[in-house]
């Protein structure tokens, strides 16, 4: 899809208009490499996404540490990505690959076809949701056009160079379609199962990249089978709303997400500056003067421009739609920022499975065409006639919302401004924590009782899709499923209590709830009101929840490379999870504020680890909901979910038991 000359104009304009800037950031990356070329807190929030401790990466964007001795004590991963950013180190690991072809089953080859079904034209767009797709308005510019458009997975050559023809879904604009000519997007529903690509999600945390890091892009040039320009870019200059990056290669295809080194989508590609002659045409790659209906490939392009990915959702969550009945949940699920778990081949315990590692391969006679004939039983169980049939279970919500509650409270913001109007804001950190968790003791009016089957499942831990996911795992459960589990789990207790003489508390252990308490019931001895505090209670399996026990936190420098179960990595004393670590920690870190002096366990590195969480993977929706919910429901909040940013300004010390 070409990019029409008006893009082409207001693009050149805004790189022509940044030159005088773009040049002082290139003398300070010459001087300094990324760190000194971008802001302190960006550069900050970028070393703790790479796994930097939030206290070593202050340290080092201050020039207090010295960065050689940090980096020896990350793990291989965070290793490299801290090396690649100082410029010492352009290195990546073999992991690499994998996750770049993980990323790149996302995207897709848009086909745009006339109202006669013939092609018209060809863009590059990817799945932001498990039933969105992200691209550019200059390439569906309206609900018609996107009517008789359609996108192809896998369009790509195999190992051997033969082109996979991989698959078509058609689009569905009349279920949602929403746009920006200022913003150069377009977002479509897809029709169709997409399960097999995952999806590409939208996050809007600070810190993904850096001024001077290398940036890839997964493309279809001019349509084209799907191709990569692998760490060909550099980012030189952040706009408010784009980012400007350069390259001696192609330039990136319209609609085309742009991947930092964790392949996490930084922008949406839309255009280029195209070099021009002293009379304003634009330029061939041959030098010669472009012409009338030259294809994007041919011309001598300067730079590249992308929307910026904070951007996106700053637009998405504004828009009107992002609250109204038929397409909240559909927004929600872009919005919700989650990484997809993509299927693999696996039973459920006791399933059936054929093992053809039984069958004797000297019985087995295949066509002269390859066709192979296998016997194969099937057993029925018949219902008895005149059995009543089963009822069915409920089935789960599709909207984001329990009955006629929005899932994202349109006040909640107005009551956290009026929560927080009492603290000053120029109070030191040591006065802040004291304000802070005053604050919280004199609002929690109403205490709960600990009962997550009534106070957790139903509404409070919901995601917009209005599923429950296991804080260390990321299993997805029915809420109807956990909350029949504890029932049953609950009436376990009462009848061995009763025929044993058992008290029934006593038998938690033995047959816990689904449900996980952030700072463990046994260092504060199952007191309330800590223990139905609903700030530190999150669906998690009984699985998950033993697996930790009531070990600590803990940040395994090499925990990417390290045997490790799906709720994470346990060491004696020292637990890390696989999912829900920027949760985690701030709940923990509420819980200090809450109850100060009662938490022993943890000390200042440990403080380190938990900030470093938070500031790696900062509140999204679901966090927003869950503490509007408990709001609601007990009087407090949680601050770091409210204002992320005071994480620096309170002097969590204070909390720790001595």
């Amino acid at each position: 899809m070409d990019i029409p000359r008006e893009v082409l104009d207001e693009t050149q304009a805004r790189y022509l208009g940044r030159g005088d800037a773009r040049q002082a950031c290139r003398a300070r990356l010459e001087e300094g490499g990324p760190l000194a070329a971008d802001t302190p807190e960006r550069a900050e929030a970028r070393l703790t996404r790479l796994g930097v401790p939030l206290p070593e990466a202050q340290a080092v964007v201050e020039g207090r540490a010295d960065t050689l001795s940090v980096a020896a004590r990350l793990g291989e991963d965070a290793r490299l990505g801290l090396e690649r950013v100082l410029g010492t180190n352009d290195l990546v690991g073999v992991a690499y690959l994998d996750r770049a072809r993980a990323a790149s089953r996302a995207v897709g080859r848009v086909v745009l076809r006339d109202a006669r079904g013939r092609t018209v034209g060809y863009g590059t767009g990817w799945l932001c949701s498990p039933r969105l797709l992200l691209t550019n308005h200059h390439v569906l510019e309206s609900a018609a056009t996107a009517r008789s458009a359609a996108v192809q997975f896998g369009y790509e050559l195999d190992s051997t160079g033969a082109l996979r023809e991989g698959t078509e879904l058609a689009l569905d604009p009349d279920t949602l379609f929403l746009a920006s000519e200022a913003l150069d997007y377009a977002l479509v529903a897809v029709r169709g199962d997409t399960s097999a690509y995952g999806w590409l999600p939208l996050l809007a945390a600070q810190g993904k990249v850096l001024v001077g890091e290398a940036l890839s892009i997964v493309q279809h040039p001019g349509g084209e089978p799907k191709q990569i320009a692998l760490r060909e870019n550099r980012l030189v200059d952040l706009l408010p709303d784009f980012l400007h990056y350069e390259t001696d290669t192609a330039p990136g295809s319209s609609g085309s997400p742009v991947f930092n080194d964790a392949w996490e989508v930084v922008a949406l590609h839309h255009s280029g500056v195209p070099r021009r002659d002293a009379e304003g045409r634009t330029l061939r790659r041959d030098g010669r003067p472009g012409a009338p209906g030259d294809p994007d490939t041919l011309l001598d392009w300067v730079a590249n421009e992308g929307v910026r990915v904070s951007r996106l959702v700053e637009d998405l969550r504004a828009r009107p739609e992002a609250s109204a009945p038929r397409t909240a949940s559909l927004l929600a699920e872009v919005l919700a920022g989650q990484r997809p778990v993509l299927p693999e081949a696996t039973f459920a315990a006791g399933e059936p499975v054929l093992d053809l590692g039984t069958l004797d391969p000297g019985a087995l006679a295949p066509t002269p065409d390859g066709l192979l004939t296998l016997p194969v039983t099937v057993r029925l169980r018949l219902a008895e006639p005149g059995a009543a049939r089963p009822t069915p279970a409920p089935p789960v919500a599709s909207t984001p919302a329990a009955g006629d509650r929005p899932y994202l409270d349109p006040q909640d913001e107005a009551a956290a401004r009026a929560y927080y109007a009492e603290i000053a804001p120029e109070l030191s950190p040591q006065a802040r924590f004291v304000a802070l968790s005053a604050l919280l003791a004199r609002t929690h009016t109403h205490p709960r009782g600990y009962d997550p089957k009534d106070e957790v499942y139903p509404w409070v831990d919901l995601w917009p899709d209005g599923r429950l996911r296991s804080l260390y795992s990321a299993r997805e459960h029915a809420p109807e499923e956990l909350v029949a589990a504890d029932r049953a789990a609950e009436a376990r207790r009462l009848t061995l209590a009763a025929r044993e003489g058992l008290d029934a508390g006593a038998l938690e252990e033995a047959l816990p709830y689904n449900c996980e308490h952030v700072v463990p019931q046994s260092w504060f001895a199952k007191r309330e009101p800590m223990r139905g505090d609903l700030h530190h209670l999150f669906s998690c399996e009984p699985d998950c929840n033993s697996f930790r026990g009531n070990t600590p936190y803990f940040d395994f420098p090499d925990y990417g490379e390290a045997l490790r179960s799906d709720c994470g990595r346990r060491e004696p004393g020292e637990f890390e999870p696989a999912h829900g670590k920027g949760a985690a920690a701030r709940a923990t870190l509420y819980f200090l504020l809450r109850y100060p002096g009662v938490v022993r366990q943890y000390g200042e590195a440990a403080l380190g680890v938990l900030l470093g969480w938070h500031a790696a993977q900062p509140p999204g929706d679901w966090e927003r909901h869950r503490n509007a919910a408990i709001f609601a429901r007990q009087g407090n909040r949680n601050p770091l979910i409210d204002r992320p940013g005071w994480a620096g300004e309170i002097a969590f010390t204070e909390g720790l038991g001595r």
